[in-house]
């Protein structure tokens, strides 16, 4: 699960880990407070999700086609409490370090926010901005047309007649955007 680009796959991943500090937050408000079971294997996946995550452009935190939601401080946190629940796991005597649940319930809450902010953002489809930063279409049709004549040009048969087809059924196509314009 190292797709953290896809909405899917951001939802799965901060889900997982809203799942897990969940659980780290019961078990440090139960009478006896202790570290979950099998913290480390539950852990490491993710651990190595957020740092991946902190490897990228800042602007690409959790990101899709349409949107990105920005919050590396959060990242940072998840990690560092990840990290030190871990290292007390595998200490001889481990012990819930302190104000556990507090963090963990905050971070919770922030990762529900998140997951949200991603399901809202991904309903809503790309945003007027996405949508001008777009090439017009009778731009991007004379594109394709020049890029097939390029082809063409390099092709080992520049005269088979698939070619002339190609180029048109473009220049049908183009004409047909025009009268749609007009």
């Amino acid at each position: 699960m190292d797709n953290w680009n896809s909405q899917s796959g951001d939802i799965e991943s901060v889900e997982q880990i809203y799942q897990l500090l969940l659980e780290i937050a019961r078990s440090s408000l139960s009478d006896i407070p202790r570290i979950p079971e099998n913290i480390t294997l539950k852990s490491l996946p993710l651990l190595q999700q957020l740092q991946s995550i902190q490897q990228r452009p800042q602007e690409q935190a959790f990101k899709s086609d349409y949107f990105s939601v920005n919050d590396l401080e959060w990242v940072a946190q998840v990690r560092q409490l990840l990290e030190e629940l871990i290292g007390e796991s595998l200490s001889e005597r481990p012990k819930m370090p302190e104000n556990m649940a507090g963090r963990a319930l905050s971070l919770a809450d922030k990762a529900q926010g998140i997951k949200e902010t991603i399901e809202e953002k991904a309903a809503c489809g790309p945003t007027e901005e996405d949508e001008s930063s777009l090439e017009p279409p009778d731009a991007l049709l004379n594109l394709l047309h020049q890029s097939l004549k390029t082809q063409r040009a390099k092709s080992y048969k520049p005269d088979a007649p698939e070619w002339q087809q190609v180029l048109s059924l473009l220049d049908v196509v183009q004409s047909i955007y025009k009268q749609i314009q007009n």
